[in-house]
C-alpha cells in the first residue's frame, strides 16, 4: 500500500549497503552557488553548445527548460540507482551492487543514507509501473503487460554539481550549483578548482559548432501504433461503457508508437523534437552511461507533476487538448472552443480532485487549495487547460511520503485512480515504461521538482518509443479521442521524419 513504511531494521541493512558504495556525506558540507565568468569576453555559450560539449560523457543528463527558462547540465554522477521488478542495483566509483528491493524502498534509504546536502540532487525518472508498488492492481496491472523495452523501473543519479543557465538571471549568465559534502571522498576537489573546470567547460562549449538539425528521415522502420487506430476505437468504445456501467468516472488510455531508430539517430531526433514541440519541463536523460550505447528518455513535457519548496507542494495537472490554429482567428477559435468544452471541463474537474485527495494524505489538515482552475495553456503547438493544487507538508512527511502519495500522477491514471489504472492496463498491449511516470530532480536537502511523463520518447535497444494518452470520460467519442492521440503525437512524428503506418 501507498502508506507502507520500510522498517527500521530493513532501513538500516539497505543503508549499510549503499554506503559501501558510497559513504554519508560530511555533516559540515556547504552548498555554493558560483557566476561563471570567461575573463575578457563578453560572448558566452549557448545552451546548445553546451550540450554539445557534455553529451558525450558518461550520465549526461539535461533538464531542458526551453528557450527562455532555466536549464542545468549533469555529467559524471557519484552513484547511480536503477530498479527493475524488484531488484536494485547500484553503480558507484567502487563497485556495483545488486539486491532486492523496490524503487521506493530504494528511494527511502537512499534519503537515509545521504539525505542532507541541499544542492546534492537525484536526476532520473520513475517508471510508471511503480505504481504496482502502492496498490493491489486486480484482475489487471501494467506490470503485467509485455516489457519489450527491458528499461528500468526507476533511473535515478546522484551528483554534487550542475552547470545551470537560467535565461531569467543576471541576463541569462551560467553557474556551477555543487556541494563538496563528499569532498574528503573521491571529489577531492576544492571549490576554486571545480570553478576553474566549470569555466574551461564553457570556454570549450563557446567555440563548439551546433550542427543543423538534419533533414529527411530518421526512423530505419514503419512506425507502428499498439494498438492501432481499430483496436483504440474498440478501446475506448470499452471504456465509455465502463465508466456507464459505473465502474469508474475517467480512464487515460494509452497509444504507443514505435520504430526502429539507429542509435546515432538519436540525438538529432532530440534536436528536431525541441524544433517541433519546444517545452519548459523538457528533458534528455542518458541512461547507465551513454545514450548511443544504452539508450535514453527523451521528453518534452509542458507538465508539473509535483514541486517542493520549503514544505510548499505544488503540483499543475494538465487536461484538455487542442491543437494551434493555422490562422489567429482560428487560433483563438479553437482556444474558445476548448474553454467551453463541457467534457474538457468535467475531465479537468475530476483530476483535480484526484490530486486534491493524493495531496491530503501528506499535507497539513486544510491546507490543500486549488490556487488556480481550468486556466488555458497555450504553448507553441498545442492549446491545454490546467489547474493548480497547492499544500503545505505535514512536518514528519518528506519526499518518498509525498510520492508514494501521490504517484502516478492524477491525469495520466484517471478516477478513481486505482480502478483507471487497473482498466488502462487491460486494455494497452505493452508497458508505458518511463512514459507516464515522472522525470526531474530531488535534492537531498528535500525540496524536488519532477514533471510529468507526457510527450516523452524512450529509446533502447536499436527501437524508439512514444506514448499518446487520452482521457477517456462519458462523453467520449472514439474518433475525436483517436485523433486528439494523433494532435498529441503529431511533434514526435515530425521530428521523426515519418507517419504512423496505416
Amino acid at each position: 500500500m501507498w502508506s507502507d513504511r520500510l522498517s527500521e531494521a530493513k532501513k538500516r541493512r539497505l543503508t549499510e549497503r549503499l554506503h559501501a558504495i558510497l559513504p554519508a556525506p560530511d555533516p559540515h558540507g556547504r552548498g555554493a552557488v558560483t557566476p561563471l565568468r570567461l575573463p575578457g569576453s563578453r560572448s558566452t555559450a549557448t545552451v546548445e553548445q553546451m550540450a554539445e560539449e557534455l553529451r558525450h560523457e558518461p550520465g549526461f543528463a539535461w533538464l531542458d527548460g526551453g528557450p527562455a527558462g532555466s536549464h542545468r547540465f549533469f555529467v559524471r554522477p557519484l552513484v547511480t540507482l536503477t530498479v527493475r521488478n524488484g531488484r536494485a542495483t547500484v553503480n558507484g566509483s567502487i563497485g556495483r551492487i545488486a539486491f532486492a528491493a523496490g524503487g521506493f524502498d530504494l528511494l527511502e534509504a537512499a534519503f537515509a543514507a545521504w539525505g542532507g546536502p541541499a544542492r546534492a540532487l537525484l536526476v532520473g525518472f520513475l517508471g510508471y509501473e511503480l505504481a504496482a508498488e502502492l496498490e493491489t492492481l486486480e484482475p489487471a496491472s501494467p506490470v503485467d503487460l509485455e516489457d519489450d523495452l527491458k528499461l528500468p523501473d526507476l533511473h535515478l543519479a546522484l551528483y554534487d554539481e550542475a552547470l545551470c543557465h537560467d535565461g531569467h538571471h543576471d541576463g541569462g549568465g551560467w553557474r556551477l550549483e555543487s556541494t563538496d559534502a563528499w569532498h574528503s571522498w573521491g571529489r577531492a576537489r576544492g571549490d576554486a578548482e571545480r570553478v576553474r573546470d566549470a569555466e574551461a567547460r564553457l570556454a570549450a562549449a563557446r567555440k563548439r559548432e551546433v550542427p543543423e538539425p538534419e533533414t529527411g528521415r530518421l526512423a530505419a522502420s514503419p512506425v507502428t501504433g499498439r494498438p492501432n487506430a481499430r483496436g483504440f476505437l474498440a478501446a475506448v468504445e470499452r471504456t465509455v461503457s465502463r465508466i456507464r456501467r459505473g465502474q469508474i468516472y475517467q480512464a487515460n488510455l494509452c497509444r504507443r508508437l514505435e520504430a526502429k531508430l539507429p542509435a546515432d539517430r538519436l540525438w538529432p531526433l532530440w534536436q528536431r523534437l525541441r524544433a517541433a514541440s519546444p517545452a519548459d519541463r523538457a528533458a534528455w536523460l542518458s541512461l547507465s552511461g551513454r545514450a548511443d550505447r544504452d539508450g535514453a528518455v527523451l521528453s518534452v513535457s509542458p507538465e508539473l507533476f509535483l514541486s517542493v519548496r520549503a514544505g510548499t507542494v505544488t503540483t499543475q495537472p494538465i487536461k484538455g487538448t487542442r491543437p494551434r490554429g493555422a490562422t489567429p482567428r482560428e487560433d483563438r477559435a479553437l482556444a474558445r472552443e476548448l474553454a467551453e468544452s463541457a467534457k474538457d471541463q468535467a475531465e479537468l474537474a475530476m483530476i483535480v480532485d484526484v490530486a486534491r485527495n493524493d495531496l491530503g494524505r501528506v499535507c497539513t489538515t486544510g491546507s490543500v487549495e486549488v490556487v488556480h482552475h481550468a486556466e488555458l495553456m497555450t504553448l507553441p503547438t498545442l492549446h491545454h487547460t490546467a489547474s493548480t493544487i497547492r499544500g503545505q507538508l505535514r512536518p514528519e512527511a518528506g519526499s518518498v511520503s509525498l510520492l508514494r502519495a501521490a504517484f502516478p500522477p492524477a491525469s495520466i491514471t484517471g478516477a478513481p485512480k486505482i480502478q483507471a489504472i487497473i482498466v488502462a492496463a487491460s486494455e494497452e498491449e505493452r508497458r508505458r515504461g518511463p512514459a507516464m511516470g515522472a522525470f526531474g530532480w530531488l535534492s537531498l536537502g528535500g525540496d524536488l521538482e519532477l514533471s510529468v511523463a507526457i510527450r516523452t520518447a524512450a529509446a533502447a535497444g536499436g527501437r524508439i518509443v512514444y506514448h499518446a494518452g487520452c482521457g477517456i470520460t462519458a462523453d467520449s467519442d472514439p474518433e475525436q479521442e483517436l485523433e486528439e492521440s494523433a494532435v498529441k503525437a503529431r511533434a514526435f512524428l515530425t521530428a521523426l521524419g515519418a507517419a504512423e503506418s496505416p
